[in-house]
């Protein structure tokens, strides 16, 4: 009775455990809501255009058009959102295309890779018919979000989302950053 009890015990902090393991994180959240909007204006204009091929890059800040730096709390926001926007595209069933991509992997003693940032080693024309852009704004104690998915072709506008995420989400427990070129504290 006791080694079934303890056995019960076992059981129950695994399987809860194991429940509570693939809790959504808040950049998920944020990603699978600016996914929903873009799919979304796509599905309503599907007769219009159809769907294409769409390549998702990094995020500029709005006021200069630039990425973000390094030290700047914008940096990881513009990585993280842009990076798992290609999951929540491609579960709506978008045409999702990896232009970073290598048409060979890369063995080393590290480990193996097929993606890279080398414009030698990339496709110089990618298939894509839409791309996925971005701008980041400041706003109070956060940053908008906005992006877009353009025509290639015609510099169209074809779907538009954002989204406000306050700071605490992207820089937790973060006393200071680089803001233009400039030391802040928060």
């Amino acid at each position: 009775m006791f080694l079934r009890s303890i056995l019960l015990a076992v059981m129950t902090v695994l399987f809860s455990s194991s429940v509570i393991a693939h809790v959504i994180n808040p950049h998920e959240k944020i990603s699978d809501d600016l996914a929903a909007q873009l799919a979304n204006q796509l599905q309503q204009a599907n007769q219009h255009y159809g769907y294409s091929n769409i390549g998702v890059t990094r995020w500029v800040l709005a006021e200069t058009l630039e990425l973000p730096s390094q030290g700047d709390s914008m940096h990881k926001l513009s990585h993280q959102l842009s990076e798992s926007l290609y999951a929540h595209l491609k579960e709506r069933n978008l045409d999702v295309v990896e232009f970073r991509a290598q048409d060979y992997v890369t063995l080393t003693a590290e480990g193996s890779t097929n993606m890279t940032r080398n414009v030698d080693e990339l496709e110089a024309q990618p298939k894509l018919d839409w791309v996925l852009v971005g701008t980041l704004s400041r706003k109070d104690d956060g940053a908008v979000v906005n992006l877009r998915i353009i025509d290639r072709r015609s510099q169209e506008v074809l779907a538009a989302a954002n989204r406000y995420v306050p700071k605490h989400l992207y820089w937790p427990n973060k006393q200071t950053e680089m803001v233009d070129g400039r030391l802040q504290r928060h």
